[in-house]
């Protein structure tokens, strides 16, 4: 019946209410386990989605499950965690990805770091691992937003992370996690610190790493190997869901 209802998604105008009807009660976890692996297998594609409005932005839909990059994957499955209907989904989604849940080009949390988690702090909490280190950066805003005709000053953050080699050993034990987990890795960009985001998901043999994956799919593999696999990052940063 499931995967039924998820073909119907495909042909549909309306992907969201079959998924909504496909997911189990359950904790804010549990559904969003469920609904980020019912869209693995789905295509990877860099910024899918816009604000639906050329006035508002970009044109491009406000929802999109055709195809997904890493942002659109972990916010579109939490606004399914979060929603009853295709209403609540919608208006759940804007609120996490824009701020104030204001539809516009320049109010989307483009920036994990520096929009997106103060956007979320009512849905999400970062972790202070063990062995964690802090690092401040330049965040280059004034660039970025001037591409799109929108004055923005660079912006300094610190950010706390767990260091590669500390966090490639904290992945290698799936008991460090008990339900499912947002990660952002760092990257080396002196600009930026998160260059990809997914989902943590605790395993017997390990945390598995469920994102869009840049190689061409949703899909989930272990995550201290995608680490160690990747030097263009240093570290990651972990945040669990709240209620």
């Amino acid at each position: 019946m499931t995967f039924l209802l998820l073909a119907c998604a495909l042909l549909s105008s309306d992907p969201v209410t079959p998924i909504l009807s496909a997911l189990p009660q359950g904790t804010v976890h549990q559904r969003m386990d469920a609904a980020s692996r019912m869209l693995m297998g789905r295509p990877y594609l860099l910024g899918p989605m816009g604000e639906g409005d050329a006035s508002l932005g970009e044109a491009k839909p406000r929802v999109r499950l055709d195809s997904l990059d890493c942002v659109t994957f972990i916010e579109q499955s939490e606004a399914f965690a979060r929603s009853q209907d295709t209403a609540s989904f919608r208006r759940i989604l804007d609120s996490i990805r824009y701020e104030k849940a204001k539809v516009r080009w320049e109010t989307r949390n483009h920036w994990m770091e520096c929009g997106w988690f103060s956007s979320n702090a009512s849905r999400v909490r970062l972790l202070n691992l063990p062995g964690s280190v802090e690092e401040t950066r330049t965040l280059g805003l004034k660039a970025f937003f001037a591409a799109h005709g929108i004055a923005r000053k660079d912006s300094n953050l610190t950010l706390r992370y767990l260091p590669r080699d500390r966090a490639i050993e904290w992945l290698r034990n799936g008991k460090n996690l008990t339900r499912i987990h947002g990660v952002g890795l760092v990257g080396k960009v002196p600009s930026i610190f998160l260059l990809h985001t997914g989902f943590l998901m605790p395993g017997p043999d390990g945390i598995g790493l469920r994102h869009a994956s840049q190689t061409g799919t949703v899909k989930q593999e272990p995550a201290s190997l995608y680490l160690e696999s990747k030097a263009k990052f240093k570290g990651i940063v972990v945040w669990e869901y709240l209620p």
